[in-house]
């Protein structure tokens, strides 16, 4: 089968790989629709060592083959994946923090795990990776379930408060699934900034209260909200260095802001402005199966509406043009999904 990977800075190949056969306690998975993340733009701009797991992580499929021992799916159930649970054996285990288990991360990280990601046809991974999706939910809203889990999960992460006044920096795909996560999780004023006019444009369709350019109309808003205090709470979703100042200067003394966009660039901070307002850092990686599951039901019954988010579908043979496009932004797109049999 071909799979595409991310091999280095701005280098993608469409590589051959064998069609695999799952061990006992694996599934196969004959990928419908898979997603272009962030982070697989990130890894193209930025060189990271990008494992071939999570090359392509935002996948939803049928599961064509499952090992003898398998007992969580069957062949023929339309899935998506995550973290698998802890292992019970592992030091983070032992201590009480299977969430962070080595063994997990290792293989949702590809190193001991798949050799590609969901841009192949088939993909193999352990059943304890993958929940079963509700029916009615539309295969290419539940290719969207794993970054809308990625929003669940910062929110959670977040200690949000009922009321709060929220700003969202980055209104790609991550923030307006963390803007309608805040929205459902009780935040009182929902704030989306992003330089991108048609992404404010769509935030506001989604039922956020304000959608802003960085610059004065923002500085205005941050001087009326709170009777003057600024923002409760920033969701950063850019994955740039410089909306990390930016997002504690938005947020009032004593507020909070959660770290949810990735980059392995080094960003530039003023450490007396966060000492001096005790911010609260959060920061956000992943989610849990539960986690998922239960953004699943959110999805099903509306509360995250996820259609509004999807541009186009594309095949392989469109797949590394299109990353070059999006990497270089000559494609707008909030998300892109890849159906990796279409020819």
């Amino acid at each position: 089968m071909r799979a595409g990977l991310i091999t280095g800075k701005n280098q993608f190949e469409l590589v051959q790989r064998e069609d695999p056969i799952p061990g006992p306690f694996e599934v196969v998975i004959a990928v419908e629709l898979c997603g272009i993340c962030g982070s697989d733009i990130h890894a193209y701009v930025e060189g990271w060592k990008y494992a071939p797991g999570t090359c392509g992580h935002e996948w939803v499929g049928i599961v064509s083959a499952a090992g003898s021992e398998v007992q969580n799916v069957s062949e023929g159930d339309r899935v998506t994946g995550a973290l698998a649970p802890g292992c019970g054996r592992c030091q983070e285990c032992r201590s009480g923090m299977s969430q962070y288990c080595k063994k997990s991360w290792s293989e949702y990280a590809g190193s001991s795990g798949p050799t590609s990601g969901g841009f192949a046809p088939f993909l193999k991974v352990t059943a304890e990776r993958v929940i079963k999706i509700p029916e009615r939910i539309d295969v290419r809203d539940a290719a969207l379930i794993e970054p809308a889990a990625v929003a669940f999960h910062a929110v959670r992460r977040s200690n949000i408060r009922i009321g709060d006044v929220v700003c969202i920096v980055g209104a790609g795909a991550i923030g307006l699934l963390t803007a309608q996560c805040a929205r459902a999780a009780g935040a009182g004023l929902v704030i989306a900034i992003d330089p991108d006019e048609s992404r404010r444009e769509l935030g506001l369709t989604l039922g956020l209260d304000r959608a802003v350019a960085p610059g004065e109309e923002l500085s205005q808003i941050l001087s009326e909200v709170n009777g003057g205090l600024k923002a409760d709470l920033a969701f950063d979703c850019a994955g740039i260095p410089q909306t990390m100042q930016q997002s504690v200067d938005m947020v009032r003394r004593g507020g909070g802001v959660c770290l949810v966009g990735v980059t392995s660039q080094n960003a530039t901070i003023s450490p007396i402005r966060w000492i001096s307002k005790e911010i609260t850092l959060y920061t956000s990686m992943v989610f849990t199966l539960e986690e998922m599951k239960a953004t699943a039901g959110m999805i099903l019954d509306r509360r995250i509406l996820v259609a509004p988010l999807r541009n186009e579908i594309i095949n392989l043979d469109e797949l590394g043009e299109t990353i070059d496009g999006l990497a270089n932004r000559r494609i707008q797109a909030v998300k892109i999904l890849v159906d990796p049999s279409a020819g």
